[in-house]
């Protein structure tokens, strides 16, 4: 390979991992934007004319033998006194519209997530963004009496840890097609405009949903609904709806799983890569330093005071801290109406301690749109969630994605080429930090909720591992060693698209299509038999390895690999927190205590992934030495 391909390629990759790190009415038609993610021009069809509840759309033919709709909206635009309220109902059309080309995506700081030009630092996006996109087989007619032709329907949430992303990146042609469902995705509100609970806002709403924060999730209910009163013009059955969503997307499923507001509006859901983390409202409200009830650095408290420090309304902190306890409910809400995407997003910056990511306390525990109990307590009893059959699963290199643009794991040598400083330390904390994502977010979930079940053959909650790493390797990067099955990795493979989507294909070398599109065709197969049956079974066409309900003491856990390293198979994986803990305290590697300290509080305090589990006192105990000394709250370099 040339040394210009390979800058090129080695460019694209930082790209990809600064953005990882960062965490991954419409009537006329404008011939500019008529374009998906491919670069094909769209072409009104008027075989897909649809009727829905608001107006008639019209969409276009797409590859697959598909039919697309893309930018229905869902939700009227959230925007001037709408912007922290639930979403409101779209307001009807006459003429038809024309749905072909892709919504704006939320609003969001520039990454290749947010698929706009652009540079780091920038705004893009706009608040006219509750859009939704459809892909259907051509086989299906409009609005079939015959209930026996409905397809389920499978809703994807798109990841970006609820800061970044938008629907446009996946398309469901392949997975529509393979699978013979309806698929949907969906753009919900992020950052600051889809998070943010306040006094302010809390005590001057009308409702207890425009009071919640949980807008962005609210969003997400809002499409579900959409769903549910109109899919089966598209072919869908409303009655046999999958949610399934990567990331910040699989963290949202737990949240519908437990919201009483998306009761009924869901029959099955996948969490890839989840978390179960929740806030407090103290957490997400207070100031940092609050002695009582300490918020988080990025708490709605620490926004409004770096606010008035920019509006020159206040000179410092204190003084901006007593101008927020002094200023009225009206005073501070008719501030935060007043500014930009961009000037919050500025604030929220200033405020983190990683400066780098914005970063907001997500899915709030109002006692409303969510309960006020953690996720590890409402998923211990059957009665207090939407208990649905259920896919859980996480790649085995997680956190590798986010380590290798870590300077503390890794340099660049010449300016770009990524070189891994200390490889079995490396390995060591990859292998920390990738195991939380499976045990907090996957099968300490698994325990509760199989737990919470009457009995054991109710049991339908099904465990996964993805282990493939067969990236290429190069000079530049040792993607294998840097990433191997990282965050994000999956994706491609559920979807069957490994050219387009998230534009990542420097990812999948010439010599391993075979055995990628065989994987892929796999996990298609049996995510397509689980939204259609509610169990993956054997797959689609009943010719896969049986996948069996995930269980204590047996094969539980479906591993995804090449061809080459095993393929998919069954195995007994089912690390719990006390593994994680029984491993900290028994590693002699630690340079220090501190640094033993520091990875207690990382995976159990302040990782994204949950806090359900954090014990103060097992800290404060810890490896015998114990941690009395470190204050936990120290090390939230994160937030």
């Amino acid at each position: 390979m040339r040394l210009k391909n390979l800058l090129i390629i080695t460019a694209i990759i930082i790209g990809l991992i600064t953005g990882l790190l960062i965490y991954l009415g419409k009537d006329s038609i404008d011939l500019d934007n008529l374009v998906t993610t491919t670069g094909a021009i769209n072409t009104p069809d008027p075989v897909t004319a649809r009727e829905t509840a608001n107006g008639p759309v019209i969409g276009f033919s797409s590859s697959k033998n598909t039919f697309a709709w893309l930018g229905i909206p869902y939700g009227a635009p959230p925007v001037d006194q709408l912007r922290w309220k639930a979403p409101r109902p779209v307001q009807n059309w006459q003429q038809p519209l024309l749905a072909l080309k892709n919504a704006d995506p939320c609003p969001q700081p520039w990454t290749f997530l947010a698929a706009e030009g652009g540079s780091k630092g920038d705004m893009v996006g706009s608040e006219d963004c509750l859009y939704l996109n459809i892909w259907a087989p051509q086989k299906l007619s409009a609005d079939s009496t015959d209930p026996s032709t409905k397809l389920p329907v499978m809703l994807w949430i798109h990841g970006g840890g609820n800061n970044l992303g938008s629907a446009r990146f996946y398309q469901g042609n392949n997975i529509a097609a393979d699978q013979q469902v309806i698929f949907v995705s969906l753009n919900y509100r992020l950052g600051q405009l889809g998070s943010l609970t306040h006094r302010a806002i809390r005590n001057t709403a009308t409702n207890p949903e425009d009071a919640s924060g949980n807008y962005g999730l609210l969003d997400i209910i809002a499409a579900l609904r959409w769903v549910q009163a109109n899919i089966h013009t598209f072919g869908g059955d409303a009655d046999n709806v999958t949610v399934f969503g990567e990331s910040a997307g699989g963290r949202n499923v737990f949240a519908l799983m437990a919201s009483p507001l998306a009761t009924g509006l869901f029959h099955k859901a996948i969490s890839q890569s989840g978390s179960s983390r929740t806030e407090s409202l103290a957490s997400a409200e207070n100031f940092h330093d609050e002695q009582t009830q300490p918020g988080w650095p990025v708490s709605s408290n620490e926004l409004v005071a770096q606010l008035l420090i920019n509006l020159n309304i206040a000179t410092d902190r204190s003084e901006a801290i007593g101008d927020v306890n002094n200023m009225t409910d009206a005073a501070i809400a008719g501030l935060l109406y007043k500014q930009s995407p961009e000037a919050l997003m500025k604030a929220n910056l200033q405020t983190a301690r990683n400066r780098d990511r914005v970063h907001i306390p997500q899915l709030l525990r109002d006692g409303h749109v969510l309960p006020s109990q953690p996720f590890a307590e409402v998923f211990s009893n059957a009665e207090t969630y939407n208990s649905v059959p259920m896919i859980i699963g996480s790649n085995r290199d997680e956190e590798k994605s986010l380590m290798a643009s870590d300077p503390r794991f890794v340099d660049r040598q010449l300016g770009f080429r990524l070189n891994i400083k200390d490889r079995a330390d490396y390995q060591r904390y990859a292998k920390y930090y990738s195991q939380r994502w499976h045990v907090l977010g996957g099968t300490e979930m698994a325990r509760l909720m199989t737990g919470s079940q009457p009995s054991p053959q109710q049991n339908n909650i099904y465990s996964y591992r993805f282990d493939w790493d067969s990236s290429p390797k190069s000079w530049a990067a040792n993607l294998p060693e840097l990433v191997g099955a990282g965050h994000g990795l999956e994706i491609s493979f559920i979807f069957g698209d490994f050219a387009g989507g998230l534009r990542l294909p420097f990812l999948y070398g010439e010599e391993t299509r075979d055995e990628r599109e065989a994987l892929s065709k796999a996990m298609m197969n049996y995510w397509g038999q689980f939204a259609h049956t509610g169990s993956p079974g054997k797959g689609r066409y009943l010719q896969q390895p049986d996948w069996i309900p995930w269980g204590e003491n047996k094969p539980n856990t479906m591993i995804f690999d090449s061809v080459a390293d095993g393929g998919w198979r069954m195995e007994n994986y089912s690390p719990s927190v006390e593994d994680m803990i029984t491993r900290i305290e028994a590693d002699t590697e630690f340079k220090q205590q501190k640094d033993r300290c520091k990875l207690f509080v990382e995976s159990f305090l302040i990782s994204y992934h949950s806090s359900d589990f954090w014990d103060p006192e097992r800290y404060s105990n810890l490896a015998g030495g114990g941690c009395r000394e470190f204050d936990p709250y120290v090390f939230m370099d994160a937030f």
